[in-house]
């Protein structure tokens, strides 16, 4: 299924681990890396409770934290990628390949921004506009 086109932009959630989280940091918070573990594929949620969901559920276990970012694109750039639903109605992410990533980074509008943190079992919302303390960072 093929995206609406209402507005020129579209803001995107990622969950991301402490690796890539360092990465984005290191470059000035205009840059998306793939994980360490050399996924082929990058999943952009348009639902930020379900970015947090996988965040808590997957990055925390596997790594004792978990973030998660929101990257506003043109909607133009994300109708070249499907917007597939994962096993519930809210959960809609669009699939991007790795190889693909110049081009979304390349696209960006302004920084990406952290929204959410999770440490082991505490977790925390990050007001827009601010950058998390050295502390949430891991």
């Amino acid at each position: 299924m093929k995206a609406l086109t209402h507005s020129s932009t579209i803001a995107l959630y990622q969950a991301l681990s402490p690796a890539q989280l360092a990465a984005l940091i290191r470059a000035d918070w205009r840059r998306i890396e793939p994980d360490q573990g050399g996924e082929l594929f990058l999943f952009l949620k348009l639902n930020q409770r379900y970015a947090e969901m996988i965040a808590r559920q997957w990055e925390v276990p596997l790594y004792g934290a978990g973030y998660v970012v929101r990257l506003i694109l043109p909607e133009s750039v994300m109708t070249y990628f499907d917007l597939e639903t994962v096993a519930y109605e809210e959960h809609l992410e669009y699939r991007v390949p790795a190889c693909e990533l110049d081009h979304i980074n390349s696209h960006l509008v302004g920084e990406v921004s952290i929204v959410s943190a999770f440490l082991n079992q505490q977790s925390y919302s990050i007001p827009a506009g601010t950058r998390p303390l050295a502390s949430l960072i891991g």
